[in-house]
């Protein structure tokens, strides 16, 4: 058999995400779909059959991973004819734009089960252009709790989306037989969720009984997928402490106790705190300024018409509007309280030597649209992170959460040829991660961002 293709990159600076620096003027050997070689640039010649790439002084750093999205949700809240016939293309769209801007693996904590599943059927193939997928498929939780906007849906509504985005349940017996359906559908891991209180003002709401969430944590261990919860209170945080989960999504937005960022800590747990899902609701109409200026490159029509009158609401006055306790819009005034005290937490758990990852929830907030990605590294770097460890949370660490730190998240000799390659040093300026020139994911150049 033929050696698989070899390429060689060069004339690059280097975050391999083992070390904190930037290493200059290295190349790296790809072969197939792995890095095959890492070495200085004066060995050039030493491989004279590979197809070289010049990268004029850009920094190389590893694919980036997004360890909380929502890939199948089309930016579509309200049913539309136009909607239903953009809905398709739209949730391809969302996949392609992932690495466009860098993102080359994903860790999806509720979709649509059929509609993923599909796509990343695809994606191996190479039939369509998207990042590695992991995959939680249906969010578990109970009758009225969050997802509050995601209801059952009727046996045509699951036909058309693509399944239940959302399980709603009440008993452990329904629990363990969904959550093991879900690993035989294929979810890389399970979802689920602990809120007292809505944030969308519908007061207090339901959770699943502890029996629940102990049965869905057995369900895990049984068939070797870690368990997500997600929290915006301490009351979850001590939860998902509490019963044993692997992760927790999101961060509490009220004041955590010493004693309790020692107990996760010792509990071994990690966390994907989406600060910029708060944050970005202290940044309104910036964010309705990108819609308008960049936000039709990453949309089809009625997405970006929806989207724009989802963030134009906000901004109104008086809000909410009369109908907020019949429909979903978001508490403002909660998130940015919250944020300062979130932020707090973060900074807390980090000092304490947690494990704190990063995820967007892009596609899963009114306010989180592609390309802002650099944003939730910004706000770590807020948060006590320096440049280079918020880096490797974006990339090792996510890896190790995602337990595939054996493939991807650092450039090594025998991992992944995942690249992401951007313009500026993003060890000086966090917001280099934006400006995205090249992107390889397992060995193949993929578009990138005309941003």
């Amino acid at each position: 058999m033929a050696d698989k293709k070899r390429i060689l990159y060069h004339g690059m600076k280097l975050f391999t995400g083992v070390s904190d620096t930037l290493e200059d003027n290295k190349l790296i050997v790809t072969r197939g779909d792995r890095i095959d070689t890492i070495t200085d640039d004066g060995a050039i010649d030493r491989f004279p059959d590979c197809t070289r790439i010049d990268l004029k002084g850009k920094t190389v750093l590893p694919g980036l991973i997004d360890a909380h999205i929502h890939m199948t949700v089309p930016f579509i809240m309200k049913v539309t004819l136009k909607g239903l016939l953009q809905m398709n293309r739209q949730v391809g769209m969302n996949f392609a734009n992932c690495v466009r801007y860098g993102v080359t693996t994903v860790r999806d904590v509720a979709a649509f089960p059929k509609k993923i599943l599909k796509w990343r059927e695809r994606i191996d193939e190479g039939q369509a252009v998207g990042p590695r997928i992991l995959t939680a498929l249906s969010f578990i939780t109970s009758s009225t709790g969050v997802p509050e906007m995601a209801p059952t849906l009727n046996p045509i509504e699951s036909i058309i989306t693509g399944g239940q985005f959302a399980e709603r349940l009440s008993t452990p017996e329904e629990v363990t037989t969904v959550a093991h359906g879900l690993v035989n559908e294929g979810a890389d891991l399970l979802k689920t969720q602990y809120s007292e209180n809505s944030f969308l003002f519908h007061g207090k709401l339901p959770n699943l009984s502890d029996e629940c969430f102990a049965a869905l944590v057995e369900a895990g261990r049984e068939r070797h997928v870690p368990v997500a919860m997600h929290h915006t209170e301490r009351a979850g945080f001590l939860k998902g402490i509490e019963m044993g989960v692997d992760t927790l999504e999101h961060c509490a937005m009220d004041e955590l106790a010493d004693e309790d960022i020692e107990r996760f800590f010792s509990a071994g747990m990690a966390v994907i705190p989406t600060i910029k899902a708060f944050g970005d609701y202290l940044e309104i109409p910036e964010i309705l300024n990108f819609l308008h200026s960049e936000g039709a490159k990453d949309l089809l029509s009625e997405p970006f018409r929806q989207s724009v009158e989802g963030v134009e609401v906000l901004l109104k006055h008086p809000y909410p509007p009369p109908d907020h306790q019949k429909q979903f819009y978001p508490d403002v005034e909660f998130f940015k309280a919250g944020y300062p005290i979130a932020m707090k937490n973060i900074e807390k758990i980090k000092k304490a030597g947690g494990t704190i990852g990063v995820g967007t929830d892009c596609c899963g907030t009114g306010l989180s649209f592609f390309g802002s990605y650099w944003k939730e590294l910004r706000h770590l770097t807020r948060a006590g992170f320096t440049n280079a460890e918020a880096l490797k949370a974006a990339t090792a660490v996510n890896a190790k959460i995602l337990r595939m730190d054996d493939r991807i998240g650092t450039i090594e000799e025998g991992k992944y040829a995942d690249l992401t390659v951007v313009e500026g040093d993003p060890l000086k300026d966090i917001q280099a991660v934006q400006q995205v020139a090249m992107v390889v994911k397992g060995g193949t150049a993929m578009p990138v961002s005309s941003h």
